[in-house]
């Protein structure tokens, strides 16, 4: 899910300082890659990199790593890279996210790839008509839920920390639901999940109330509810071995 966010006032490490300094006075010398030319990188140094990002209101964009796994952001005017690198401003104000994971990001609609769910800032829709334009919208809609429905995987081995396994079974083995049914809450549809007995087959009295509101990402044109065209490939070298729940670590190839 979408973690909400707080400002909180930071002191500007000496090393960013340094590193604004440094970038004030290739902006005042004219340096192309500070002045002209629209870039995430061009500006580097050991451990902050960055660029112009908008040359028309001259802004900036920087990542500081204070470790290899906690990062600061920061957009900065031009003026403010100058109130830097001449020691009048010495801490900004940044965003944190409520389960303080250590990041620190530009703007409270920031994505933190420690804590958010990336299906929440995810515009696939719309690139979708750009690089498919023969595509109908039926064909589009089926590519884009399929992306949600990927996310919502991710989402869960990010929550718990391995891939769902195919299915959850009783205690004699009998398959009971599908992981379609487990990635539901990833999936925003946190009111049918809570409507499934997974105690009860799939197909049982009790949850055959379920049917009447499959979730529209699992909708396919050639077959009616509870029925889907999306289905995992089962087997010892896919996500869904049938023996353990896979992590993201066990793959080793196709990544």
């Amino acid at each position: 899910m979408r973690q909400p966010k707080h400002s909180v006032s930071v002191e500007l490490p000496e090393v960013f300082a340094e590193f604004m300094r440094d970038v004030h006075q290739r902006i005042d010398d004219g340096d192309e890659a500070a002045t002209s030319i629209e870039s995430d990188d061009l500006l580097q140094c050991e451990c902050v990199y960055g660029g112009l990002i908008d040359i028309a209101n001259r802004q900036y964009g920087f990542r500081y790593f204070r470790t290899d796994s906690h990062t600061w952001d920061f957009i900065l005017r031009a003026d403010e890279i100058c109130s830097i690198a001449n020691g009048s401003t010495t801490h900004l104000t940044l965003w944190q996210c409520e389960k303080e994971c250590g990041c620190f990001y530009a703007s409270e609609e920031s994505y933190c790839s420690h804590c958010d769910s990336i299906r929440h800032f995810d515009e696939h829709e719309s690139p979708l008509r750009l690089h498919e334009p023969d595509a109908d919208d039926s064909t589009r809609r089926e590519m884009a839920n399929l992306r949600k429905v990927g996310l919502a995987i991710l989402d869960y081995h990010h929550n718990h920390g391995c891939f769902p396994p195919h299915a959850n079974v009783d205690a004699s083995g009998k398959l009971l639901h599908s992981w379609r049914s487990l990635i539901l809450p990833f999936l925003d549809e946190d009111g049918v999940f809570n409507m499934i007995d997974f105690d009860q087959p799939w197909n049982s009295d009790a949850n055959k109330k379920v049917w009447d509101h499959q979730p529209s990402v699992y909708f396919s044109a050639d077959c009616d509810p509870p029925r889907t065209q999306v289905v995992a490939v089962v087997g010892s070298k896919t996500i869904w071995p049938t023996s353990h729940r896979r992590r993201w670590t066990e793959i080793t190839s196709g990544t």
